[in-house]
C-alpha cells in the first residue's frame, strides 16, 4: 500500500512537472520585455534659510507735544525751543544768584561760564528761527535778566 501512494504521489509529482512545459504552440512566438524607465530623475536640493524672526515694529502714534513749562514771570512763546531756553537760562540765573550768595569758589563759577557758554549757542539758533513779535519778547526778556545778573555782580 505504502508502494501505491507513494507511486501516485510520483505521479502526481511528475504531472504537474511536464504540465508546466512550454506550450510547443508558443514557442514560435518569443516575447520579450524590456523594462523601461520613463520617469526622469531630477534631484532636488531644498536650502533651509535660518528663520528669522520678524521684529514687530510698532505703530507710530502722534507724538504728544512736549509742554514746556516757563517759570513764573517769564514771558511765554509759541516756540517750544524759546520755552525751552527760557527754562534753562532761569536755572542758569537761580545756579548763578547761589553761586554769589554763598561766596563759592572758582570750580563753581568755572562751570557756571560752560553752562553761559552753551546757553550763548543756544540763543544764537533760537533768534534766527523766531518770529519779529517773539523776537521782541525774547530782547525785553533778556535785558530784564542782564540787569539782574549786574545786580549779582555787584554783590560779590
Amino acid at each position: 500500500m505504502k508502494n501505491i501512494v507513494l507511486g501516485s504521489l510520483l505521479f502526481l509529482l511528475l504531472a504537474s512537472v511536464v504540465s508546466c512545459k512550454k506550450d510547443p504552440k508558443t514557442d514560435k512566438e518569443e516575447i520579450i520585455e524590456e523594462v523601461v524607465d520613463s520617469t526622469d530623475v531630477v534631484e532636488v536640493i531644498e536650502e533651509k534659510k535660518p528663520v528669522v524672526k520678524k521684529k514687530k515694529i510698532p505703530k507710530k502714534k502722534k507724538p504728544k507735544k512736549k509742554v514746556i513749562e516757563v517759570p513764573p514771570g517769564a514771558p511765554t512763546f509759541e516756540s517750544e525751543v524759546a520755552r525751552k531756553y527760557v527754562r534753562d537760562y532761569e536755572a542758569y540765573v537761580t545756579k548763578y544768584k547761589k553761586a554769589v550768595e554763598a561766596k563759592a569758589d572758582m570750580d563753581s563759577f568755572l562751570k557756571l561760564s560752560e553752562a553761559s557758554s552753551s546757553l550763548t549757542r543756544q540763543y544764537r539758533k533760537l533768534i534766527s528761527t523766531l518770529p519779529a513779535g517773539e523776537i521782541e519778547k525774547m530782547s525785553k526778556y533778556m535785558n530784564e535778566k542782564a540787569k539782574q545778573i549786574d545786580a549779582l555782580n555787584r554783590q560779590m
